[in-house]
């Protein structure tokens, strides 16, 4: 595994980072699929959006990391987040998983289409956050989603109608971009770097990813 921390204060430099990432392998002519998370990193995704721009993106594919179930469009929804602040990639396919279907039927259609999407692109890149509570994605601490044994797990988290991604998703990922910025996540972050539980600590699942690079204003040792 390798952990990379990079010091910021702006989402820019960790959109830009993703935008070349993506680009990169484009200009390579390789498929792409781009899973992008809500809260705080949505500006990063749009900052990524924008460095973007007119580039050939035919062979990107954007959905998210995890969604807050209701119905198309409702406001908490992490797809109308980023679509209200400016998510634009002209010429990619994009995918949101709400589809006004019952929840057992959405979290499906959305575990059908991970399974096909990583089989047929090349790279595979995450866009997440990880929350004072240690949580990523919609992995909630002590959540079923933690032991769910396929790609989606659905469950009710509380304040939102969960559809997540679940640990063996994100094991897929040929890489994961991480924003965690404010002094709430520093003690996060410092966990992180130590062997805890993924039941109390969800973020310890993206040490599973081959690559790994996190965004963040902690003063660095």
């Amino acid at each position: 595994m390798n952990m990379t921390f990079i010091t910021t204060t702006t989402p820019d430099a960790a959109g830009e980072y993703l935008a070349d990432v993506i680009a990169t392998q484009l200009a390579a002519s390789r498929t792409v699929l781009w899973l992008v998370s809500g809260g705080s990193a949505v500006a990063v995704a749009v900052a990524a959006s924008h460095h973007l721009a007119g580039h050939d993106l035919s062979r990107l594919t954007v959905s998210l990391i995890d969604e807050r179930y209701g119905p198309v469009g409702h406001p908490d929804s992490n797809w109308s987040k980023l679509q209200n602040a400016g998510f634009e990639l002209d010429g990619a396919t994009r995918h949101p998983v709400l589809a006004d279907a019952p929840q057992a039927d959405t979290a499906e259609a959305f575990d059908e289409f991970l399974q096909a999407q990583f089989a047929r692109t090349d790279y595979h890149v995450g866009l997440l956050g990880i929350g004072s509570d240690g949580h990523t994605s919609g992995i909630l601490p002590h959540s079923p989603a933690l032991t769910a044994p396929g790609l989606v797990a659905s469950y009710d988290g509380g304040g939102y109608q969960r559809i997540t991604t679940t640990p063996r998703a994100i094991a897929h990922l040929s890489e994961a971009v991480v924003y965690a910025v404010g002094q709430d996540k520093w003690l996060v972050l410092d966990a992180l770097e130590t062997d805890l539980s993924a039941a109390i600590q969800p973020a310890q699942v993206l040490k599973s990813v081959s690559k790994l690079t996190i965004f963040t204003d902690r003063p660095q040792s």
